[in-house]
């Protein structure tokens, strides 16, 4: 399957006036300006891919492959209107509440997403959780950000990817190295078999517009930093150069006292 780059040329930041490169704030800022036209033109394209693939889904064999790839693909669209619906009520209510997820139905969705978008060749394993699991965020905001790390795993050149949640009791000092305050949270975990980070690399990769690919904008780990933060979690992030990479995004747990005892 081709990917598709996440880059246009008709959406470089402008350089200032005097010709130099432009800095990470002005860069920032003229993707803010970018935004709202963004938001209305990509609302419109969605429309039109929604009612395509709802139409060819309807048509096409019942329980075929092919009717399988349409409601996927009319599946992500769905997605991708939920993001755009979250961006324009955080603009302007600035956030719609306190939500919570479903792990197991994240997993799920992301395992179907990731394995259309990665290399065929590599192995996707998608872990099942023994009881129940909600994390507080909301579901669309989970699963981009677990498909952003699965997307990043298979493009660095990870032979096998993993993703797995389960709930953890975190102690008063792993609970402060990730700036939490001690208790129950659901991890979600990315592993990848890749090619792993240096320390210089692994020190900024999750910095806004960081990126090490010609074609990448920095914007894939910054954006799950930015989605535990908002949930009132946390991101790690763990790799060293030929071991791999691993990524768990830990979140609140909606009712803590029903994991404390398998955590």
């Amino acid at each position: 399957m081709g990917s598709v780059s996440s880059t246009s040329g008709r959406l470089r930041a402008p350089r200032p006036a005097n010709g130099g490169p432009a800095s990470a704030d002005q860069r920032l800022d003229a993707l803010n300006r970018m935004a709202g036209t963004l938001t209305h033109d990509l609302n419109n394209l969605l429309g039109v891919i929604l009612s395509a693939n709802e139409r060819l889904a309807d048509e096409l064999g019942e329980g075929s492959e092919q009717q399988k790839l349409a409601r996927l693909a009319l599946e992500a669209a769905e997605r991708g209107a939920e993001l755009l619906r979250r961006s324009l009520a955080l603009a302007q209510a600035g956030g719609s509440g306190a939500e919570t997820a479903d792990a197991q139905t994240a997993l799920k969705t992301v395992g179907h997403l990731a394995r259309q978008a990665i290399a065929p060749d590599v192995k996707l394993t998608v872990g099942t959780l023994r009881q129940p699991l909600r994390a507080a965020g909301d579901r669309t905001g989970l699963e981009m950000a677990l498909l952003n790390l699965c997307l990043n795993a298979g493009q660095a050149g990870a032979d096998e990817i993993s993703i797995e949640a389960r709930g953890v009791c975190l102690g008063v000092l792993e609970a402060r190295r990730l700036g939490l305050p001690p208790g129950a949270f659901a991890a979600f975990t990315v592993r990848d078999t890749g090619p792993g980070m240096s320390p210089e690399t692994l020190a900024r990769a999750t910095d806004p517009l960081f990126t090490t690919k010609a074609t990448g904008t920095g914007l894939g780990l910054s954006s799950v930093t930015d989605f535990a933060a908002s949930a009132g979690g946390a991101f790690a992030l763990q790799s060293r150069e030929g071991q791999g990479t691993t990524a768990t995004l830990y979140l609140p747990i909606a009712r803590p006292a029903d994991i404390v005892a398998a955590a």
